[in-house]
């Protein structure tokens, strides 16, 4: 038996349990509000795109051809494609290995049972999202026998701001959260029982996680380095009783969940090139110090939310205490645990976050710097939150230092900043997680302000199509889009019209320049412009 609990007694203060779990209600609540009022990204566009069959080459040849369109008929593409089965859903992920078919057919199958309107699409998500909070119960219950750490591991991730974001958002960061925190309770159920069927549950936690993120091998990995610091702290005359039969476990465990991805495995071989294309943009090189900053706002975003602008001061000011908490809590549970405990929390962090940063820092990239790519971390800090406060919170102490008075306050601000920073989200159009379409609301409020409006695009950089989807769930359906091909015509344009341009590529902008005059560029992106 390689891991113990560590047992943890004392009573469930009766009023802290009800705070609790009204925290943990209005975090579900959270995750379904508003869900077809925020602006579907250009993201989520291409998860539709997929689930419904369609390739990438096919819209962009259907649509970049000299057409006018309506807004309708461009979300035609967000819809299933007539005649096609889940195979055409997998043909088009062959073009982009870099994302795993499990989630895209869920999808799939969701849409054909309830549509694929925007709210239906992030039902999906948002319903995942809910199988996390009773399985981080159970991951912090193996992890400490606690009923109130527990508890307050679950209220940490019911209103974490960015699960709550990922539980909005129809990708497939909610079902990798669930997948993760399932896969670390297997393993530690199975190295403490030896017991046959927690070892086969770890190789389906893995090997679905792995079918839904490529970056799902960070979370196996940290396992790995989890067992292998374990054997370097375990007393010489432990070794082999308790580690050989691990490490048996876990290889066996591993071969077969590679074996079960030899598929997937195959098309990223078959499609690397493609794959290393579509991905380049990580490989762009961001100094150390934006890096930097985009590592403090992740890892608090597990806590709150607010911030003053990238740039402002007062952002890093903000969040620097937070961050100073969590720094605390790792090293307070990594002090007061058994080395087992102690750093499997702390590889399920450390692993994950390095394994991303180091290719940024030796050959330049930011990996690193998007935050979704760093939720294999998040669900042990929550964890390591939850005993810091669960422990002082239950220890009888009176001193104003380290009292439980001090630690419910620091509970309490804790609680307040995510709902605050959840009821912001909420009411806003737009946030940051939207990315590329995160001006699309103006965009499009723009546009359906102006009489007779036309939005004339192309295909621009490479963005566009996403982009012009998601306005299209934005714009009134009698703008016009005139989307042009490589070899564009100003002949479908109608006089008597609002002319707007959208992300224009610098053959079109030449061309509009040649017959209209200099462009206007109006909002402050450069993404809008207006034919004066």
């Amino acid at each position: 038996m390689l891991y113990q609990p560590k047992v943890f007694t004392g009573g469930l203060p009766r009023r802290l349990v009800i705070l609790l779990m009204i925290v943990i209600v209005l975090g579900v609540l959270f995750r379904f509000a508003s869900l077809d009022r925020k602006l579907y990204s250009h993201d989520e566009v291409f998860t539709n795109l997929r689930s419904a069959g369609f390739t990438r080459e096919q819209v962009d040849q259907q649509l970049f051809s000299d057409r006018i369109f309506t807004p309708s008929e461009v979300l035609e593409y967000q819809r299933l494609k007539p005649d096609s089965t889940a195979a055409d859903t997998i043909a088009s992920l062959h073009r982009n290995p870099h994302h795993p078919p499990l989630y895209y057919l869920m999808a799939r199958g969701w849409m054909r049972g309830f549509g694929s309107s925007i709210l239906a699409s992030r039902l999906l998500p948002a319903v995942i999202s809910l199988i996390s909070l009773p399985l981080i119960y159970a991951l912090a219950w193996e992890l400490f026998q606690s009923p109130l750490i527990s508890l307050m591991a679950t209220a940490l991730l019911a209103v974490s701001p960015v699960d709550v974001l990922l539980a909005q958002t129809a990708r497939q960061y909610s079902l990798m959260t669930a997948l993760i925190i399932a896969s670390s309770l297997m393993l530690l159920k199975g190295s403490r029982t030896n017991n046959w069927l927690w070892w086969l549950g770890y190789v389906i936690t893995c090997t679905l996680g792995l079918y839904t993120h490529l970056f799902f091998g960070l979370v196996i990995a940290s396992h790995i380095g989890w067992g292998i610091l374990i054997f370097g702290s375990e007393p010489r005359r432990n070794y082999k009783p308790r580690l050989s039969l691990f490490f048996i476990q876990l290889g066996i465990s591993i071969c077969l969940t590679l074996v079960l991805y030899l598929p997937w495995i195959t098309v990223i071989i078959h499609n690397w090139e493609q794959a290393q294309t579509l991905t380049s943009w990580t490989q762009q090189s961001m100094s150390l110090l934006d890096l930097s900053k985009f590592w403090l706002l992740s890892f608090t975003s597990v806590l709150v939310d607010i911030d003053f602008g990238f740039n402002s001061f007062w952002t890093y000011l903000f969040r620097l205490p937070f961050l100073l908490l969590i720094i605390y809590a790792l090293y307070y549970v990594s002090e007061t645990n058994d080395s087992q405990t102690g750093l499997f929390i702390l590889t399920a962090i450390w692993i994950p976050f390095i394994l991303l940063v180091l290719p940024d820092l030796l050959w330049g990239g930011q990996r690193s710097s998007v935050t979704r790519y760093l939720i294999a971390c998040f669900p042990a800090i929550q964890i390591a939150i939850a005993f810091l406060l669960g422990t002082h919170l239950n220890s009888g102490r009176k001193s104003l230092l380290d009292g439980e008075k001090l630690w419910l306050w620091v509970l309490a601000i804790l609680l307040s900043f995510s709902i605050i920073s959840l009821g912001l989200s909420t009411v806003s159009s737009t946030w940051w997680d939207k990315g590329l379409s995160y001006f699309n609301h103006q965009v499009a409020t723009e546009i359906n302000q102006a009489n007779s409006s036309v939005l004339i695009s192309d295909a621009g950089n490479g963005t566009n199509t996403g982009d012009l989807i998601s306005l299209s769930y934005l714009l009134n359906n009698d703008v016009k889009l005139i989307l042009m091909s490589n070899q564009p015509s100003l002949q479908l344009i109608p006089e008597q019209s609002t002319i707007f341009v959208f992300r224009p590529s610098q053959e079109l902008q030449e061309l509009l320049q040649q017959n209209y005059g200099d462009l206007e560029q109006v909002l402050e992106t450069p993404d809008l412009w207006k034919v004066q």
